[in-house]
């Protein structure tokens, strides 16, 4: 899961204070700094990402295939059926997974994935990656390019609270 935060360096003190979360690797980019924070409660490379936006809310949900080829045929299935992509397919540089975005009816981002990078936790050092190397967003080469349209679908509704039960 990746959320995003108007803050978040202090999101991330959260998570790594209060849950024992890890940071794993850090995307930079020169115009906007450190912009997305890869968090670790596993050798996984991340369970959860915190993404500098402009509000709090979801960034995208992501279901972790069994392979390549379940992720491509989840992928080719969802293109079939005429949902609007997103991004993808490609292989991420941060956390060496494959990925596809989507949107589901309700204007949600979603990503299919597979070959998560398994982390040596005793000898990783995390690394700081600048995603304005399109290398860095897609090490294939095969999505189409990361954009002002691509990064927008990722900001979503603002998050307006948890849900707050009527009284009794």
């Amino acid at each position: 899961m990746v959320i995003n935060s108007p803050a978040p360096e202090r999101t991330r003190a959260f998570y790594e204070r209060h849950l024992d979360f890890a940071l794993s690797d850090t995307l930079t980019h020169p115009r906007i700094g450190e912009a997305m924070y890869f968090m670790r409660c596993n050798p996984q490379h991340h369970s959860l990402a915190i993404a500098r936006g402009p509000h709090v809310s979801l960034h995208h949900a992501s279901f972790e295939m069994r392979g390549i080829d379940e992720y491509m045929r989840g992928t080719g299935r969802l293109l079939r059926a005429g949902t609007r992509k997103v991004w993808g397919p490609g292989r991420h540089l941060a956390g060496n997974n494959t990925f596809s975005y989507f949107l589901d009816p309700h204007g949600n981002t979603m990503e299919y994935t597979t070959e998560l990078e398994l982390l040596d936790e005793d000898t990783w050092h995390p690394h700081l990656y600048d995603f304005s190397d399109p290398q860095v967003s897609d090490q294939w080469g095969t999505a189409n390019p990361m954009d002002e349209f691509v990064a927008a679908e990722s900001f979503n509704d603002p998050d307006r609270g948890g849900f707050v039960a009527p009284p009794v």
